[in-house]
């Protein structure tokens, strides 16, 4: 039996190890073969959420510098606690400059310091990310914004949760500031809400990108009046489009645009979701009027059902009649009902009902039911 085991062996069996970092910890102070591995995993992804979090990690790169070479990921966080940026945050864009493997920038809950000032190291670094995070972010103006983003150049993964600026306003060559960069990122995974998401995508992302390669979007569309951005990244998703998960307003005006996958024939899963009965379900029959992508192998929706009655205000007929096509004979449906909590609330007669609504789909056995309350 070998003195000592390879070393192969070694790094796999710290690798199991990867989320747990007591014993990471103790696997490298063992020796120092076992050093390397467990440093690797200790290191990968780094959170920072106060000023002395941010001394300690400057500090450590310093003294160990062979250490920034091993982060990943990099998660800045802290409550905003005023409408200013707190001092620590200033020294993140050096920071993120120091660490020449970082692919993964996180944001979450702060006030992003000014890029008017920023290096070009900085900007080098942003390039090199293929995933970035933003929520609950407040940001100077939009053009500090903009200039983030327009580095991230190589972004596969953007993830944009209520981010807001106090200055709206955007030129393409802001003063003093880096030049944003003319060229769309190959982006994968999209997942955009509500707040300002149609001003990014307008001024940012549509016009640089004919055809996006998004394979995966996630969108909580509230903005009844910017329906022809949301259109608009659809149809540059085109047939790259594969998984989309949709929640549209709840209300809408007679002459508003309305949704539209006509573009989409690649769409293998989709879930809608935010609907209420009664009220306002005519986006749900505008995306299953173009919907005709003959690779869709699951159709999830969403109800907030107020009470027993409001399921015969329904259009159950038009839903049944989609899926009653030829093209669509493998697609499975899964409606989750959530019933508001009201005595006279009785799941398992809306779960019959709904079984009756949908004859086409229950005959072919494609059809699944959660009825909560």
């Amino acid at each position: 039996m070998p003195r000592k085991l390879p070393q192969e062996l070694v790094d796999q069996a710290i690798d199991h190890l990867w989320n747990d970092r007591a014993s990471l910890k103790a696997c490298s102070q063992v020796c120092h073969r076992w050093l390397p591995s467990a440093r690797t995993h200790l290191f990968r992804e780094q959170r920072l959420t106060s000023a002395k979090d941010c001394a300690r990690f400057e500090t450590l790169i310093q003294t160990s510098p062979d250490v920034a070479s091993l982060v990943r990921t990099l998660a800045i966080s802290e409550t905003m606690s005023s409408m200013y940026a707190q001092n620590w945050l200033t020294r993140v864009p050096t920071l993120v400059a120091n660490l020449h493997r970082l692919t993964t920038l996180e944001l979450v809950g702060v006030r992003y310091p000014s890029l008017r000032d920023i290096s070009p190291e900085t900007l080098s670094a942003l390039s090199r990310l293929t995933a970035l995070a933003f929520a609950d972010v407040f940001f100077d103006s939009y053009t500090d914004l903009h200039a983030l983003l327009s580095s991230a150049c190589n972004v596969k993964e953007l993830c944009f949760y209520s981010v807001s600026w106090v200055h709206p306003s955007y030129s393409p060559s802001p003063p003093d500031g880096p030049s944003p960069v003319k060229v769309h990122p190959p982006l994968r995974r999209l997942v955009i809400d509500s707040w300002a998401s149609s001003t990014m995508l307008r001024e940012w992302l549509l016009p640089s990108a004919q055809h996006l390669e998004v394979r995966t979007l996630m969108a909580r569309w509230r903005e009844r009046d910017c329906i022809d951005v949301l259109n608009a990244l659809l149809k540059s998703c085109g047939t790259s489009l594969q998984n989309l998960y949709i929640e549209l307003p709840t209300t809408m005006d007679e002459s508003q645009e309305l949704p539209s996958l006509y573009h989409n024939t690649g769409l293998r899963a989709l879930e809608i979701d935010g609907l209420v009965v009664p009220g306002c379900v005519a986006w749900i029959f505008a995306l299953l009027a173009h919907l005709r992508s003959p690779c869709l192998d699951k159709l999830s929706v969403s109800l907030l059902v107020l009470n027993n009655s409001s399921i015969s205000l329904f259009d159950w007929a038009t839903l049944d009649s989609v899926l009653s096509q030829p093209s669509f004979s493998h697609t499975s449906l899964a409606l989750n009902i959530n019933l508001a909590f009201q005595s006279n609330n009785d799941p398992s007669a809306v779960k019959e009902a709904i079984v009756g609504h949908l004859p086409d789909a229950a005959r072919r056995g494609k059809l699944s039911i959660c009825c909560t309350g």
